[in-house]
């Protein structure tokens, strides 16, 4: 919730000779101050630490600076900062704003439940109120408080996939079980410049298949993007294959690699009749290489139980991280004596398998760090069944669970899910995982914002707890950026009007309201050489009129527009 416009009158004025004084935690409050300086554009900028608020203070009222600004957060209580600013408890990403005389001094006073919250006050300071007038910077009046309509807004991505860093050769684009392709340093290029991206516009968390991998720097690379998300306030979720999908450590020569382990133990193997696939249904059925990325293990043996229960608390206490997302494998289920005897899946993935062994795994998650949060995937297109949901009823209350909608999936969930549903699925903590936006559903370069700020307006609405969607392609190309700022700002704040992004989000990038719903309209443009030599047309006058990154995108449209027309097909 806001409380205060962006039109309030004038607090303070900062000129390029002001000083400016923060009082924080230099260390916990890194990024924060990182984010402060570069809004400040250069003014000079002293930080106090908290603890030596008091022994400062008679100094800053002998010279004060030209403007005070106050951090806090769930690391350093507001009262030891500020006792009289202490707000009401704060989500760990929700924020409080205020400017008034504090001491006797102008103040901005920034509080977040935890370090995201006060990461996103500083950019939505910065963002969205600091004034820019000639060489001065203006701060208004403000009085705003804000917290997450969504608690959870996640990314998905694999490792392979995930093209963040253009300048690189490897790149690819879809697969569930390739090689990694990319240079050693490719893993940390990628995923920093994803994570500034989530931190900026607060998306929440990440999850990364293929987190631990050896030819992309192991448990090193890992460790250390841990630490840089981390201190930007965005949580990662390594994906994990239970009894699949390598494991624990996707690939190398590592104990908690799950072809390691099943070499040493050839008995443990899982036995499928029919080879390694999934079917989803916006695309044909997808059939892997026989190859070591395809190995599984048998869900009935306890040894395999053991074994991953020890891994995932490995895991948990040997890196920063802020969860972990759970699979069992979508690629076939075993069907040995004991599997068969226990259940009777006929799909290529079990929910009985899930009920058999995320117990005692989230049990070994929470051992290792107490503040997971614990994603089960529920796999897909099943949200709406509650007979077929019936085995999650006896997992764990506290863990997350996901269930994956594809395009074709949903109208129907748009159309028929509620909150009285939602009241009635086996647990408590639901959110939904899609493929709208992705190569699974042949839309990974394809606007589909209005569907995402569709669906995180559902999701608040029906008392679903937040959504996924993928990661994996660069904001630089403009119709993914427009993709998840939707996605981010309707899970921020539902209450949003699809009218209200365009010209409040997407109006500044785009050289304004109309330049945005033109540019919206142009990128859908049927693919016919008429229409797309017209869309060119208008594009090509933008990009004339437009300079910096309002023209960069424009250029983007109008590449992507010649790729379309030159795509076309020449018998036609």
């Amino acid at each position: 919730m806001t409380l205060s416009a962006a039109s309030a009158p004038a607090f303070t004025r900062i000129s390029p000779r002001s000083r400016v004084t923060v009082v924080g935690d230099s260390a916990c409050h890194a990024h924060a101050l990182r984010r402060l300086r570069h809004y400040l554009n250069g003014r000079a900028v002293e930080v106090i630490a908290a603890s030596d608020l008091a022994t400062a203070l008679p100094a800053l009222r002998r010279d004060p600076p030209d403007l005070v600004v106050l951090l806090s957060d769930s690391t350093t209580p507001s009262a030891e900062v500020a006792p009289e600013q202490i707000p009401e408890p704060l989500a760990a990403d929700a924020f409080a704003i205020r400017t008034e005389m504090w001491q006797g001094l102008p103040s901005l006073i920034l509080t977040g439940g935890g370090r995201p919250g006060l990461i996103y006050a500083v950019n939505e300071v910065g963002m969205r109120h600091l004034i820019a007038r000639e060489d001065w910077l203006e701060l208004p009046t403000l009085d705003v408080r804000s917290s997450p309509a969504l608690p959870y807004r996640l990314l998905w991505t694999w490792d392979h996939s995930t093209n963040w860093y253009l300048e690189q050769v490897g790149i690819q684009e879809i697969g569930a079980l390739n090689y990694y392709s990319k240079p050693r340093t490719g893993f940390l290029e990628d995923y920093r410049r994803l994570v500034d991206f989530m931190s900026l516009h607060r998306i929440s968390g990440v999850t990364i298949y293929g987190f631990l991998r050896d030819n992309h720097g192991g448990v090193e690379a890992a460790r250390e993007l841990c630490r840089y998300a981390s201190e930007r306030g965005v949580r990662i979720l390594p994906g994990v294959g239970i009894n699949a999908y390598g494991g624990i450590y996707w690939e190398g020569d590592h104990p908690y690699n799950l072809t390691h382990w099943l070499r040493r133990h050839p008995e443990l193997r899982a036995v499928f009749d029919r080879p390694a696939a999934f079917h989803i249904p916006d695309m044909p059925e997808l059939w892997f290489p026989e190859s070591h990325y395809t190995d599984a293990a048998c869900p009935s043996k306890p040894e395999n139980a053991r074994y991953h229960e020890e891994a995932i608390q490995w895991l948990a206490e040997t890196f920063d991280i802020g969860g972990i997302n759970f699979e069992t494998g979508d690629y076939g289920v075993c069907r040995c004596d004991d599997c068969r005897a226990r259940r009777n899946d006929d799909a290529t993935w079990s929910h009985r398998d899930m009920e058999m062994l995320y117990p005692r795994l989230l049990a070994a998650a929470r051992r290792g760090r107490p503040d997971l949060w614990l994603v089960c995937e529920a796999y897909w297109d099943n949200l709406l069944d509650l007979d077929r949901l019936s085995p999650l009823a006896g997992l764990p209350e506290d863990a997350i669970y996901q269930f994956c909608i594809n395009r074709s999936y949903w109208p129907r969930v748009r159309d028929n899910l509620t909150r009285a549903h939602v009241e009635r699925l086996p647990r408590p903590h639901n959110v939904v995982r899609t493929h709208m936006g992705s190569q699974w559903n042949h839309e990974r370069y394809e606007l589909v914002a209005d569907r995402f700020a569709e669906l995180m307006q559902l999701m608040h609405r029906t008392g679903m707890e937040g959504a996924t969607i993928f990661g994996e392609v660069s904001a630089f190309s403009t119709v993914n950026e427009i993709n998840y700022l939707a996605f981010a700002r309707f899970g921020y704040q539902a209450d949003l009007t699809w009218e209200q992004f365009v010209s409040e989000d997407l109006g500044p990038l785009l050289g304004g309201t109309e330049a945005a719903q033109r540019y919206l309209t142009l990128v859908r443009v049927p693919a016919q050489e008429k229409a797309l030599r017209t869309a060119l047309g208008e594009a090509n006058e933008m990009v004339a009129s437009r300079t910096g990154d309002v023209h960069r995108r424009w250029v983007w449209l109008q590449n992507r527009l010649y790729q379309k027309l030159m795509m076309l097909d020449s018998a036609s």
